[in-house]
Parts: structure tokens; C-alpha cells; sequence
């Protein structure tokens, strides 16, 4: 672990073992350390350590949105009235209790936040966005963007 900056710093047989589980979460210990080359007692350590260090945060069963019926997806650059501690802390846990928001991130330039927001239908997303979003009073604007079509979807992080 870098100390100054909070880095934990891999190596090659690390990267190798979190390759293989952003690739596929649902190999068995065996499976897993046949396809790094390692022993099972020495994988089952490594990604004990990495777990204990955070970099290994979950492991989740990805979901074809489309499939689902979550169609519509929209990116919405939101501004909150002022930049408080209290009302940032408003205007994010608000975010945390609604599931149609996929990921939030705080951001430079001219918004403050950007929500990546999952729907069934133009209607929900509008729904959300008047009931929901504008009603908030952190919140002062939104803009949305409505995706057309999406070219690449990836979790996997390039190591």
C-alpha cells in the first residue's frame, strides 16, 4: 500500500487473479488457480489480501438492462442550489435511496453532479425527473441527455 496515496500496488500474479475474476466472478478456488497457474492455498491468500485491502470491493451478477425492460437510459447533469456540506449530503443521499440512478459522480465544469439514470419508459424517467429530482431542494437544474445506443459496456478496469 502506498501510504501518500492510498494506492495498493499489484503484482503480476495479482493482476493475473483480478483479471480472471473481472472476466468471470463464478470460478471456483480450483478453476481460478488453474487458469493464473497457481496453487489453490496460494490463490485463496492472495485474494484474501486483496479483499482485505479493498481492492477486490464485491462480487455482483451482471444484468442486461434491455432485457429487463430498462430501456431508456439517460445521463442527467444536475447543479444544487448552493455547495454546503449539509446540502451536497441532501442531494446524495437522496441518490443512494433511488434505484433508477445507476452510478453518481461529482464533477467539474459546469454541472456539479452527473447520474447515469435507468428506466422502463420515457415516461418513468420523466416521472423521476419532476416528482423525484426537481422536487428536491437541493437540487436547483437538471439537464438530461438521452442515450441512443450504447458501443461499448465494460466493468472490467484495465490492468
Amino acid at each position: 500500500m502506498n501510504e501518500e496515496s492510498g494506492e495498493y500496488r499489484i503484482g503480476e500474479s495479482d493482476r493475473r487473479i483480478l483479471g480472471a475474476l473481472q472476466a468471470d466472478a463464478t470460478l471456483t478456488l480450483k478453476q481460478l488457480a488453474e487458469a493464473v497457474a497457481m496453487s489453490p492455498s496460494t490463490v485463496w491468500r492472495r485474494v484474501q489480501d486483496l479483499e482485505a485491502a479493498g481492492v477486490i470491493t464485491g462480487r455482483v451478477t451482471l444484468l442486461d438492462p434491455a432485457r429487463l425492460g430498462l430501456q431508456v437510459c439517460v445521463f442527467v447533469h444536475v447543479n444544487i442550489r448552493d455547495h454546503r456540506a449539509e446540502t451536497r449530503e441532501a442531494f446524495e443521499r437522496f441518490v443512494q435511496g433511488r434505484p433508477e440512478v445507476m452510478e453518481c459522480f461529482s464533477i467539474t465544469g459546469a454541472h456539479d453532479y452527473m447520474l447515469i439514470v435507468r428506466t422502463a419508459t420515457v415516461a418513468a424517467f420523466e416521472d423521476f425527473l419532476m416528482h423525484a429530482l426537481l422536487a428536491q431542494p437541493a437540487v436547483a437544474a437538471a439537464a438530461s441527455n438521452f442515450t441512443l445506443r450504447q458501443q461499448k459496456y465494460t466493468t472490467a478496469l484495465p490492468l
